[in-house]
Formats: C-alpha cells, structure tokens, sequence
C-alpha cells in the first residue's frame, strides 16, 4: 500500500471522533474512523461532487457537530477531517492511477484488532466489554462505509443499464468491495470460486488488496463513464 497516510492527523481524527462516540446512547452503535474513512472514500472515487462534511451528516446525522462545539474541538476536528479527505483524493489521483495500474496508491484507515487496539478501544469507551467479542473481520467495518455511500447515492451509481458492458464492469467492482464483508459460508465460498483461479489461497487479506484495486479503478471508470450530473442528496 502507499506510505502517504499522515499517522498523527489519522490518530488526532479518532481521539475527536470518540468525543461523538462518546455521545451515543447505548443502543447506538458508534460509528468508527474506519466507516468514515471507507464513506468518504466512496464519495471520492464516486460519480458525484461531494464533501466531508456530507458524509459526516449521513453517518452522524446533522445534529454532530454539538458536542465537539461543546468541547471547543469543532474547528479541530474539521481542519482533521479535511486533511484525511485531501490525502484520500491525492491517493485516488487519475494520473497517477492509470500511469501505474498496479500499484496500490490507497492507504485506508483500516482497523486491525489485536490485543492491544480491543484494550484501547474498550479504554476510551468506543466499545463496551459484551461487543468485544463482536468485533467485525478485518476491513468490514471500511467497506460497510463505502457500500453504505454508494447505497445512500445509489441513484448516481446505478445508472448504467445492468446488461452493459459498462453496467457489467461496475458491477464486478463493487462485487470486489463488498466481498471483503462476506461472511464465512456459501455465498463467500461462490464468489471466490467464480472470481480466482482453482488452488487459489484466498484470505481477508487478499480480498481487502483486491477491493482496494477495485475502488482505484472506480475512480478511473467514472472518469471514463460519467454519470449525468446531478446534486447530491
């Protein structure tokens, strides 16, 4: 993957973050950095005009920006959001992209739970003790943000007719992406069968280095198949 991930702007992200997670009732799941990152990613590579803040408003509701006003973090956490969002555009760059298909430009906030990360996250009260064991695979929790934008724009992305070659190439991409959150059992099992070679070892890793290939070549494809414009709602 590329090493243009700026660490500490990532790591101030989440500690402003858990100030919203931290305001969720209890029967309110907290939205976690790696379902924003992978919303926003989406929004990026996507076929409409788009910004951080809509997809803070689509995650968090419109109401989020109150408790880090409360705090005096709001400029904080936007001056974050808006340099994470930058560094995602600059990793999904056309130029670089088609210049160099096979490389992996995308560096995505993608959680992996160790030890270590379930004791810190259950510190800061991102996670109550019953959901540890809960804990999605690695890169679910990415790709259920970025299948959730396109599902929340789904009228800007399906607008090319299924049966089309185009329709077809789009399909097969955002089958890449959501196979990541598959899980284990016949519906997995068939689609790797049909999409890799017999004897292939296939693993969440291979499927999360697959998905990511598949969202840079999104961003390439909507360049190549714009939809008609149209605001975002």
């Amino acid at each position: 993957m590329s090493d243009t991930l700026d660490h500490d702007n990532a790591e101030r992200l989440a500690a402003l973050l858990n100030i919203l997670a931290a305001q969720s009732s209890e029967d309110e799941e907290a939205v976690p950095i790696d379902t924003l990152d992978g919303y926003m990613t989406a929004l990026i590579c996507g076929p409409v005009v788009a910004s951080p803040l809509q997809a803070m408003d689509a995650l968090f509701g419109e109401n989020w920006p109150e408790p880090l006003q409360a705090q005096d973090q709001l400029e904080a956490f936007t001056d974050a959001l808006h340099e994470r969002w930058n560094e995602i555009a600059d990793n999904l760059a056309p130029e670089p992209l088609a210049e160099q298909p096979d490389a992996m430009q995308l560096s995505p906030l993608i959680t992996e739970f160790d030890e270590a990360t379930k004791a810190e996250l259950l510190s800061q009260g991102v996670l109550r003790a019953e959901q540890l064991a809960e804990l999605p695979p690695t890169g679910v929790m990415w790709v259920e943000g970025f299948m959730q934008a396109v599902e929340d724009n789904q009228q800007h992305w399906y607008v090319h007719d299924t049966d089309s070659e185009a329709g077809q190439m789009l399909d097969a991409m955002l089958m890449s992406v959501a196979a990541v959150a598959m899980p284990a059992g016949e519906q997995r099992e068939a689609y790797i069968v049909e999409a890799y070679d017999e004897g292939e070892e296939v693993d969440q890793d291979v499927l999360i280095d697959d998905a990511l290939f598949s969202v840079q070549d999104l961003r390439l494809f909507w360049l190549q198949h714009p939809a008609p414009e149209a605001p975002l709602h």
